[in-house]
C-alpha cells in the first residue's frame, strides 16, 4: 500500500517518456512487451542510498539541537538495510525512464555502440503498466537539494508528531529515557518508512540533466526473481509484463555511435517488420572516438 505522505511529481498527459537501453533491451521490450525491473540496491548509482543519509543528517543537525537526542535519534532511523531494501521486510524493484529526449549523460550509460531510446507516449505507456502491475510508486527523481530537505523536515516536523500525537522535542525525551518506548519507536518506524522510499528518487543535483522518471514495484510473495549478468556480477530484476496489445510507441531514437546508418536502417526494418509506423530518428549529439 502506497504512503500517501510520500510527495512525487508526476508526469503530464501530453508528455514523452523515454527509455534508453541497449540493441539487445529493445529487442526484448518489443518483441515480448516487456520490461525489466532492477532491485532497488542494484541501480547503477552505487551512492544513490548514502546520499539521502546526507539530506536527512543535514536536516536533523537543524531541527534536533540536543546532540544526544540527534545521535540517538540517527542512529536508530538511518539503518541502512532498512533504508536500501525500502522498507523493513520489503524488497522494491525500479524501472526508469527519462523526460529527456536526447540526453549525453543517459547515452554515456545506455549507448556506447549500441543504444537506442523508445519515445513512450507517457498517459499511455503508465495506463499500460499499472493494467498488469501493482504500481507503488512512480513519480519524477528529485534533484533539489532545497526541495529534498523541505521533504525531509515536513516528516519530522508534521507527520511524526501527527502519528504520535506528541511534539517532536517530546518524542525524543521519552526515547532518551525508555529507549523501546512504544512512541518513540513508532516514530522511527514511520520515519524510516518514507525516507525508504524517498530513498529511491533523491538523486544528488549533479544528476539532473536525467531527468528521470521512475515506477517502484514492490515484490509480493509469488513474484518470480530472475537474474542478468552485468560486468561480472549477477543484478537481480523482475518482469513488468504488459498485455499483448502494440506499445503505444511516438518514436525511437538511435544513440550517437559508429555505423549509424546502419543502425538506423536495421530498426526501421525491425519495427516495420512488427506492425509499427513510428519516426526513427539519429542523436543530435555528435560524439568523438
Amino acid at each position: 500500500m502506497t504512503n500517501k505522505r510520500v510527495k512525487l511529481q508526476k508526469a503530464e498527459k501530453e508528455s514523452i517518456l523515454y527509455h534508453y537501453t541497449k540493441s539487445n533491451g529493445i529487442n526484448g521490450i518489443m518483441k515480448n512487451n516487456c520490461f525489466w525491473a532492477t532491485k532497488s540496491d542494484f541501480l547503477n548509482d552505487p551512492n544513490e542510498f548514502s546520499y539521502i543519509k546526507e539530506i536527512v543528517v543535514a536536516v536533523c543537525k537543524e531541527y534536533i539541537k540536543n546532540p544526544m537526542w540527534r545521535k540517538m535519534f540517527l542512529k536508530d532511523i538511518l539503518k541502512e538495510t532498512v533504508i536500501i531494501n525500502g522498507g523493513k521486510n520489503k524488497e522494491y524493484f525500479v524501472l526508469a525512464f527519462s523526460s529527456c529526449r536526447d540526453s549525453i549523460t543517459m547515452w554515456s550509460e545506455f549507448g556506447n555502440k549500441t543504444g537506442y531510446n523508445i519515445g513512450f507516449d507517457c498517459e499511455k505507456i503508465i495506463r499500460r503498466i499499472e493494467e498488469t502491475n501493482v504500481v507503488e510508486y512512480h513519480g519524477f527523481v528529485i534533484y533539489d537539494p532545497q526541495l529534498q530537505k523541505r521533504l525531509i523536515q515536513r516528516i519530522i516536523n508534521d507527520y511524526l508528531p501527527e502519528v504520535t500525537g506528541i511534539a517532536l522535542p517530546e518524542i525524543l525525551e521519552l526515547g532518551s529515557r525508555n529507549h523501546k518506548d512504544e512512541r518513540y519507536r513508532k516514530a522511527c518506524r514511520k520515519f524510516q518508512k518514507i525516507v525508504a522510499v524517498y530513498a529511491m528518487f533523491f538523486k544528488h543535483e549533479g544528476f539532473a540533466q536525467e531527468r528521470e522518471y521512475r515506477f517502484v514495484f514492490k515484490k509480493q510473495k509469488e513474484t518470480e526473481v530472475l537474474f542478468r549478468e552485468k560486468d561480472g556480477f549477477m543484478i537481480p530484476y523482475i518482469d513488468i509484463q504488459l498485455s499483448e496489445e502494440r506499445l503505444p510507441v511516438k518514436e525511437i531514437m538511435v544513440a550517437p555511435q559508429n555505423h549509424i546508418d546502419l543502425a538506423k536502417n536495421g530498426m526501421e526494418y525491425m519495427m516495420r517488420s512488427k506492425g509499427y509506423q513510428v519516426k526513427i530518428s539519429l542523436s543530435n549529439i555528435k560524439l568523438r572516438y
